[in-house]
């Protein structure tokens, strides 16, 4: 068994379960790829659609996988043959793996830096009246990896979480100006339940609704970051 191939067919095959299987913020990292390539992982918006990724992740898992079990079979058919079970357990392990690493990788970080948030996990009831007042209840989850409370303020974008700029409900979520929230997050620690946020729109259309996959500005200390995964992570100072 040459140690090259095998060690090729491990690295490849542990690459296929990362590219493709959704870690501890409930992505996966061949989603972020394609985002960065400027390509989209759903065939029409973000999670909606034929999920492109998956295809490509199964395809590579398959191939990545039989090489693996042929390199292994001749010198550990034992292996070998518990291999798919082996893999079984890997990807089902592997968001509880990936949450766990985060507070070693976090271990210094301090304020922002050290804060995550479950985009796919969140969701907000919104109600704007005729007279423009808006009520919004979100359910959101964020982490608190590092070793020292955070004091954050939230505020949901409901417009970008809407997505569909050619609609007029697009541009009425757009003009909502919302009070931001206060969260307090322990060291260590997960926030996950329920925020209220008020505010007035100043285009008001009346209707209510629920949106998925928030996209959300959270700032600690004065540093922002806007959570969207659609289209990466982007920094505000």
């Amino acid at each position: 068994m040459s140690r090259t191939k095998l060690a090729f067919s491990a690295i490849l095959l542990l690459f296929a379960i990362i590219f493709t299987f959704n870690h501890h913020l409930g992505y996966s990292v061949g989603d972020r790829m394609l985002s960065k390539m400027g390509l989209s992982p759903y065939t029409t918006a973000y999670v909606s659609g034929v999920h492109v990724t998956i295809f490509i992740g199964l395809g590579l898992l398959g191939c990545s996988f039989y090489l693996t079990r042929k390199v292994i079979m001749p010198s550990h058919p034992r292996l070998a043959k518990r291999l798919w079970l082996i893999v079984v357990v890997i990807i089902l392990s592997y968001s509880y793996i990936t949450d766990k690493v985060m507070y070693v990788a976090k271990w210094g970080s301090t304020g922002i830096h050290g804060v995550s948030y479950l985009q796919n996990d969140s969701s907000c009831m919104y109600h704007v009246s005729r007279d423009g007042s808006t009520i919004v209840s979100c359910d959101l989850t964020l982490k608190n990896y590092s070793r020292q409370p955070v004091a954050a303020v939230l505020l949901p974008d409901l417009a970008r979480s809407y997505r569909q700029q050619d609609d007029p409900l697009y541009d009425a979520l757009k003009s909502v100006e919302l009070t931001p929230a206060h969260l307090e997050i322990k060291p260590h620690g997960t926030f996950s339940g329920k925020i209220a946020f008020s505010g007035i729109a100043q285009s008001p259309l009346q209707v209510k609704g629920k949106l998925a996959d928030i996209v959300l500005d959270v700032e600690v200390e004065g540093q922002n970051i806007v959570f969207d995964y659609a289209n990466a992570i982007r920094i505000q100072k």
